[in-house]
């Protein structure tokens, strides 16, 4: 398996997608909003990452039908939410983008959203193509392999992002790190 420098490959995608100025001129070479692609959310809209601008987000990669880790990484981004301030709340928002695109579509991702009782003024479920799902997850350094009965192996990592899109901090998803993860949302 080849090995990415996620630093690496930020400047290398930042390289690439600088030729846009709409992207050079409004998103700093080092954040993810440089991706140029588009998702659907758990409504049906059509959604750029660059409309996540303007709040920190905490972003995580799940499958909806998971029975194993992705349980605990949306427990352990719920745990972060509640832990947040009321004030703070109105700053953060939460995103969990789908490794499985061709099956979580948006009605299984807004039932997902229900049945795990996320609040949708705060939370964004996005689905995308496999080739977008791929390339978000190299700029985030998680790794994830299919497998047998459209299940994934995947890392379990939850990823703090500044206002502009640009990584901050990565987490162990597990309920344990929730508060080292709101103390380090408060610094930036």
């Amino acid at each position: 398996m080849i090995k990415f420098n996620l630093a690496i490959l930020v400047k290398l995608l930042a390289l690439l997608l600088s030729a846009s100025p709409v992207y050079s001129q409004t998103v700093p070479p080092d954040s993810i909003y440089q991706l140029n692609s588009t998702w659907v959310d758990q409504d049906g809209n059509k959604r750029l990452l660059s409309s996540f601008s303007g709040k920190k987000q905490v972003m995580s990669l799940i499958y909806t039908h998971c029975m194993h880790t992705c349980p605990t990484i949306v427990s352990t981004m719920q745990a972060i939410e509640h832990k947040l301030s009321e004030d703070e709340k109105q700053h953060v928002g939460f995103i969990l983008v789908s490794l499985t695109p061709s099956t979580d579509t948006p009605a299984v991702m807004r039932d997902f959203a229900k049945e795990r009782q996320l609040n949708l003024d705060n939370w964004s479920l996005l689905t995308g193509t496999a080739e977008d799902v791929r390339s978000l997850a190299m700029v985030l350094d998680i790794k994830f392999q299919n497998v047998a009965d459209n299940e994934v192996n995947h890392s379990n990592l939850i990823t703090g992002l500044d206002k502009l899109g640009r990584i901050q901090f990565q987490e162990i998803g597990v309920i344990n790190n929730a508060n080292t993860a709101v103390e380090k949302l408060s610094t930036f």
